[in-house]
């Protein structure tokens, strides 16, 4: 199965990775060897990650054992937390598994094929594909980035609308897909909705069967639609723990303990530069529901980003895993972005610096 970029697709990546959110945790567990804390470096990392009045947890592993792993204000090891758009990674995970099961055909599957004429009723978005979806490049006007600073939210419109496929089906086409890279939630649960189409069971049900139980995490809550669909954009809940076995798994190319739970070849392209994104970006491409970028040191990272500081860093040649977590209950608008930001800037410029 052909899961390279389509011609077009491929952008060049730049050398400068700029900030990016995503809540992810990285803990310790019992069963797992630990590694000495001889990294003294991170020392005044941790020091800010304290001063973060919101922040959960700052977990480093290399190599498949923890570094370090603190956790704050009320945050721990096996406590969930609502990741935001680390959900869309997790999606984009579960969309290879279905691909590898064989529910799903290819990601050139097209949206008057998964969803039909009573939910594709535009012509213009017959065409849509899942490799789109993933990207954020279906051409559907949906630019939720713009409204996180002034408000109102677009995602909370679209989250508390009464038909939340609907609603994106009725916005107009701003591009051709394939095009441009924009960022909405409420394109990529597209995604989501036609899994469980051609699936014949909820994506967080199949997630739970084919990628999560198999790195051994538990049932955990993911909100649905009005309709009942997953919520392919936010929604999942993970402790850092569930989140350091999810980092873990992409760092080794969709195994976990040996087992190939996602193909390869799927997680080599999703965590490969799809499309360029927009001056301004977390980082400078997207693949499949990941961010792509490089660290200070020139080395590939790849993310999963959530609103207000949701994260898991991958950084394959140093063989590392960085997870955060923070709460967003007390923020809102331009303080989330800053917390967002804050928490990046203590991974991106100085955990991931001591390695």
């Amino acid at each position: 199965m052909d899961w390279r970029p389509r011609p077009g697709l491929r952008r060049s990546l730049s050398a400068v990775a700029c900030a990016v959110a995503a809540a992810l945790t990285l803990a310790c567990d019992a069963d797992e060897p630990t590694a000495p804390s001889s990294v003294t470096g991170l020392d005044a990392a941790y020091a800010q990650a304290r001063a973060e009045p919101n922040l959960k947890s700052l977990v480093v592993a290399r190599n498949g054992a923890v570094v370090r792993a603190e956790y704050f204000n009320g945050g721990g090891p096996d406590t969930p937390e609502y990741i935001w758009s680390v959900t869309k990674s997790v999606l984009a995970l579960t969309v290879g598994a279905a691909l590898d099961a064989g529910c799903l055909a290819s990601p050139d599957q097209t949206l008057g094929d998964l969803l039909g004429p009573s939910l594709v009723t535009d012509p213009a978005k017959e065409g849509i594909t899942l490799r789109h979806l993933l990207t954020m490049s279906s051409g559907i006007d949906f630019p939720e980035a713009s409204f996180y600073a002034t408000g109102p939210s677009l995602y909370q419109a679209w989250i508390r609308s009464p038909d939340q496929v609907a609603f994106v089906m009725d916005r107009a086409m701003t591009s051709q897909p394939g095009q441009r890279f924009e960022y909405g939630s409420g394109t990529i649960h597209l995604a989501s909705v036609a899994l469980t189409r051609a699936c014949g069971t909820s994506a967080s049900a199949f997630a739970q069967d084919h990628v999560l139980a198999p790195i051994g995490i538990g049932a955990r809550s993911w909100e649905a639609d009005r309709q009942g669909h997953t919520n392919g954009g936010a929604g999942l809940s993970l402790t850092p723990t569930d989140m350091q076995a999810i980092g873990a798994m992409v760092l080794d190319g969709g195994r976990y303990r040996g087992r190939q739970v996602v193909p390869a070849g799927w997680v080599q392209a999703m965590t490969r530069g799809q499309i360029a994104t927009p001056a301004g970006s977390a980082l400078p491409a997207y693949g499949y529901g990941w961010w792509v970028g490089q660290t200070r040191a020139g080395d590939a990272l790849q993310l999963a980003n959530g609103w207000g500081g949701q994260f898991i860093f991958v950084v394959p040649a140093r063989g590392i895993v960085v997870t955060t977590a923070a709460s967003t209950s007390t923020v809102s608008g331009q303080g989330a972005m800053d917390q967002w930001q804050r928490v990046f800037q203590i991974v991106y410029s100085q955990v991931l610096t001591m390695f």
